[in-house]
């Protein structure tokens, strides 16, 4: 999973808010004491409306990683780095982004065709040959060997050695599919994992059915390292179209060697499916042992497939369904974020944002002491924070700090110069940042400069 945090503020916008408190401050000058118009002040800055905007910097980011289950580890999913815990004072904001990771690449296609060669990623063996390309049919299955007239047969019965049937073929779930319906692609592949682990990953997901558009299907086909076979339904409904007949199986170059599931079944038949696995074991050059495991789908997606959820603390209500979002917690507080992909397979992960509640209210640039000789809001990790702006104003109105970076704090300098001292006494310091909703928001308060 992946995270944001930042706030930028226009110094024009700053500008304009100090004009129009020096004109107000000149207005009671002649009425008031300077005693009542350095608390005037204060308050004024106290009750500052956020009229800034921000712009977001995207250059630093936190993957959080959604996973299917908490006990699977965090590689095994994509590889990414393990999500670090926030610390932050009250008022820091901190984007929220779910990076899902395992973004695959879409098959832009038409019905009835056939798509490719693409590259494997490394060698297989199958039927006793090596091949390192395959190409894509439409309607269910791969193939190591090319051929576009191959692409309009939806229906075919193991083995077949007809012109017009794919040869030197896995089957995953062969049927007549329209991949080039509206909200595509339906149709990707991914090469995943570490040689001499590899799995190259092709998927239908909710891929549309001709005449059972409603209805759609689900389902991958996993070529292991070596020459070991995967398929995975999620789910294969059965269509109610007049030729309604699905295939699932293996075929050699020739069309006379074949490999189906046990006692022929699902060879051109009428079936449906949910949640189940096949594996395809060659046992010598012209044979292959076909045995069930357990469903287990490789979780690539295309990212429009995704459907994002965040749960605040024990909420069971989401408060959002954007893959990024902006949080302000006044206490420490976990979120939960869910992925579901191609309307099925479910992932989460949740992520807590620690709140230390003791914001500075006095520090002295003279300290022995360095954690008091500096005015610091934290915000931690560093890199967690973007989009952070601060200013600090004097008793006047005057902007004597500001600052994009958290870990950049008020040294008790003008503009942090280290040579033009800031004199003793209370000063206003406020943090500018939007929401995800592009509300402008606030946080403030006071600290004293002791020298």
């Amino acid at each position: 999973m992946g995270y944001l945090l930042g706030i930028v503020r226009s110094g024009s916008d700053a500008s304009m808010i100090s004009t129009r408190f020096n004109r107000f401050k000149m207005s009671i000058v002649t009425r008031h004491s300077s005693f009542v118009i350095r608390q005037l002040s204060l308050l004024l800055f106290l009750l500052l409306p956020s009229v800034l905007s921000a712009q977001q910097d995207v250059t630093r980011n936190v993957t959080v990683n959604l996973r299917k289950d908490a006990a699977e580890s965090n590689a095994s999913l994509s590889g990414i780095d393990p999500f670090l815990p926030v610390t932050i004072n009250p008022g820091v904001p901190v984007t929220l982004t779910a990076n899902y990771g395992m973004i695959a690449n879409g098959v832009a296609t038409v019905d009835n065709r056939v798509e490719g060669p693409f590259n494997i990623g490394f060698p297989f063996t199958f039927y006793g040959n090596v091949y390192t390309k395959f190409s894509i049919g439409d309607n269910g299955w791969i193939s190591f060997t090319h051929d576009i007239n191959w692409g309009a047969t939806r229906n075919i019965r193991l083995p077949s050695a007809a012109a017009t049937s794919p040869k030197n073929c896995i089957l995953g779930a062969m049927e007549d599919y329209d991949p080039g319906q509206e909200g595509g692609p339906f149709i990707f592949y991914q090469t995943v994992g570490q040689a001499p682990h590899r799995s190259l990953v092709v998927m239908w997901c909710q891929c549309p059915m001709v005449g059972c558009l409603s209805t759609p299907v689900t389902f991958q086909i996993v070529l292991k390292e070596g020459d070991t076979i995967e398929t995975h339904i999620s789910s294969k409904p059965v269509c109610t179209n007049w030729d309604n007949k699905c295939t699932m199986g293996i075929q050699d170059l020739t069309g006379y060697l074949c490999d189906t599931l046990p006692n022929k079944r699902r060879n051109s038949t009428s079936w449906s499916a949910s949640q189940e696995g096949w594996r395809f074991v060659p046992t010598s050059l012209t044979t292959y042992s076909v045995t069930s495991i357990p469903y287990n789908i490789v979780p690539i997606t295309p990212g429009d497939k995704i459907e994002y959820r965040w749960y605040e603390g024990s909420g069971t209500e989401p408060f959002s369904w954007d893959q990024t979002v902006v949080v302000v917690p006044n206490e420490t507080t976990t979120y939960l974020v869910t992925a579901t992909i191609c309307n099925g397979e479910k992932f989460s992960e949740t992520v807590t944002v620690t709140v230390e509640p003791q914001i500075p209210n006095a520090f002295a640039p003279n300290s022995i002491h360095p954690e008091n000789a500096k005015f610091n809001i934290k915000g931690l990790p560093a890199d967690y924070i973007t989009m952070y702006n601060i200013k600090i104003y004097n008793r006047w109105g005057q902007m004597v700090f500001t600052s994009d970076d958290i870990l950049d704090p008020w040294d008790g300098t003008l503009n942090n110069s280290g040579v033009d001292q800031c004199p003793d006494g209370v000063y206003v310091w406020v943090v500018y940042y939007e929401t995800s909703n592009k509300s402008k928001v606030t946080n403030k308060g006071t600290v004293t400069l002791f020298r």
